[in-house]
């Protein structure tokens, strides 16, 4: 970096050489030669500079905590390596490490101007015990780190649904949807990951999403929305006689049968309703259903009736 900026300086400044040779300026030339020979010996320092501090680190073997730790081997020390504990001591957010470990104090108080973490190969092993203790955060207490992986696992309906392309509302903007996006294709199981250092930008993509009523339903009011799904309501009118849907499926509980009467007489005993918070339940359920077999009966039904959750009056 250090020496892509001299150079970018050393460019302007020959131009200005460039302009004075052209004009026939004999002090022009002097300074011509004296720059050539300080880039010379400049270049000459940052080359030996790079080299020597390359060749100083070598893989850390048994002498350092981990293998992710260097070895300086002309200082004889260990440089940390260890990404969660380096994220911890940076004082980021997504990572969790015990603050008073033995190790942790030497790592602090070894911190050079480049934020740079130190210790010596016989306080590896104090050094290798704070490590274990660090454990990376997700964006949600509900959402889960899979180490094998080193993703969280999302468990947001609503961010879930509207990934999907199913309804619901987020931010399609946000720096989190872009994260999830990612890394849930290159694990492509099918479900949503992310991250862990990506947890606070998935936070605010989290605050980003609100719920709304399921795909295709309408608004009754502020606090309800009517099912307009046709094979949904073709189930809760005629109990599944035609099509079939997952009978103990949270959103199953969530839809009721609305009072008759209300909403200046709308209500007349074939309208179905549920709360708008639980509109992504509604969406999931929905994509349960599906024709009853042909033949008839109950035997097709995806979900046995035995067990289902009854209706809430909401």
């Amino acid at each position: 970096m250090q020496t892509r900026r001299f150079l970018r300086s050393l460019q302007d400044y020959l131009r200005v050489w460039q302009s004075a040779l052209s004009q026939g300026q004999p002090i022009a030339i002097l300074g011509l030669v004296l720059v050539v020979g300080l880039v010379f010996s400049t270049m000459q320092i940052f080359l030996k500079d790079d080299k020597v501090g390359v060749g100083h680190l070598i893989p850390a073997g048994s002498m350092c905590a981990n293998q992710e730790d260097m070895y300086d081997a002309e200082a004889r020390r260990c440089q940390m390596g260890n990404k969660y504990a380096y994220a911890y001591l940076l004082r980021h957010s997504w990572v969790m490490c015990a603050p008073n470990m033995p190790g942790a104090k030497i790592l602090r108080k070894s911190e050079d101007s480049f934020s740079n973490f130190w210790y010596h190969p016989k306080d590896r092993e104090a050094v290798r015990e704070f490590y274990r203790t660090c454990v990376p955060t997700c964006a949600d207490d509900a959402d889960t780190y899979q180490s094998s992986l080193d993703m969280c696992l999302m468990s947001n309906d609503i961010a879930r649904v509207w990934l999907q392309g199913d309804g619901q509302h987020c931010d399609s903007n946000t720096p989190g949807a872009g994260a999830i996006k990612r890394a849930s294709k290159r694990v492509g199981d099918g479900n949503f990951w992310y991250k862990p250092e990506m947890a606070s930008r998935v936070r605010e993509f989290y605050k980003s999403c609100s719920a709304r009523c399921a795909k295709g339903d309408s608004t009754l009011d502020s606090m309800y929305c009517q099912v307009r799904n046709p094979m949904a309501l073709s189930f809760l009118q005629q109990g599944g006689s035609q099509v079939v849907c997952d009978d103990i499926s949270p959103g199953r509980s969530a839809v009721s049968r609305c009072p008759d009467g209300m909403y200046n007489g709308l209500c007349d005993g074939s309208v179905y309703r549920y709360r708008r918070r639980r509109g992504e339940e509604v969406e999931a359920w929905y994509t349960s259903c599906m024709q009853q077999p042909s033949g008839g009966g109950r035997q097709g039904q995806r979900v046995s009736r035995r067990n289902r959750v009854p209706p809430t009056n909401l």
